[in-house]
């Protein structure tokens, strides 16, 4: 499942007209995001891309994200970024416990 959240992710990065390279490293199951735009760029507006791009998948899908700012050397930006799964129960599982869906109000 995450890895059609990831692809989705990817391709909404990829349309946008102010990066002109992305490329990903999965390293223990976290994806650092490397970036070059081809003009001058801030971390912030970067960022605001990927927070952009996470929040249509977020949508979809109930999913957590995570970004965080690496490095930045002449317009190449990485960023470590995490999807989560919500901790929270989304459903019964008929055990009776304590924190059970069907107490919520």
């Amino acid at each position: 499942m995450l890895e059609d959240v990831w692809e989705q992710f990817f391709k909404c990065i990829i349309k946008d007209k102010q990066i002109n390279h992305f490329s990903t490293k999965q390293v223990c199951g976290v994806y650092f995001l490397y970036i070059q735009s081809e003009c001058q760029q801030t971390e912030e507006s970067i960022k605001k891309l990927l927070i952009e791009c996470s929040k249509t998948i977020t949508e979809q899908f109930k999913l957590i994200y995570r970004i965080e700012f690496i490095r930045n050397e002449n317009n190449h930006f990485v960023f470590k970024h995490r999807f989560y799964v919500p901790n929270k129960k989304m459903f019964c599982c008929g055990n009776n416990c304590a924190n059970c869906t069907r107490f919520r109000k």
